[in-house]
This record gives C-alpha cells, structure tokens and sequence, in this order.
C-alpha cells in the first residue's frame, strides 16, 4: 500500500492505477521466477510488465479508459490464464 502512494506521488494518475500494478506484478514475478527456480515464468513475467508499461504509455498519452484497462487488465489476465493451461498441458 505505501509503495502505491509514493508511485502516486511521481506519477498523479487514477487513470494509471491498473498499468501500475500490472508492471509491479511483472516485475515482482522476475523475482517469483528466480526463488522458485522456475525460469518459465521469465517469459510470463516479461509479458506481464510489458503490458503494464504499455498501459501507463497509453495512460499518458489520454487513451480511452477501455483501451488502458484492455492493454494493462485483460491481457496480462488472459496471459496468466493461458500460461497456467500450458502448464497444466505439458508434462
């Protein structure tokens, strides 16, 4: 929470909130990876902060709420689902 009011305070955007977070959750799974020695969730990880920053890009250029939620929600969701399918997939 107090990570989230800092970030507030370099970047005053309510329109960036799910950007922020889903970058922060890439980011912090670049970590998960690492400590669970599961080198597959680098790429899940990548994508997920990708997402993220390509939402806050969107959010600071004035692009629709529905275009940043779809950008930095749906498909960093919807890349989570998809790799945990994989996963369950492959032996």
């Amino acid at each position: 929470m107090a990570g989230f009011l800092v970030i507030n305070l370099v970047f005053p955007a309510p329109r960036a909130a799910a950007p922020r977070l889903s970058l922060v959750v890439g980011l912090h799974s670049f970590g998960l990876a690492a400590i669970r020695r599961m080198p597959s969730l680098r790429l899940l990880a990548a994508s997920t902060a990708a997402c993220g920053a390509a939402g806050l890009v969107l959010a600071a250029c004035g692009a629709s709420l529905a275009v940043i939620a779809t950008a930095s929600g749906v498909a960093p969701g919807a890349l989570l689902l998809g790799s945990v399918r994989w996963s369950l997939r492959t032996p």
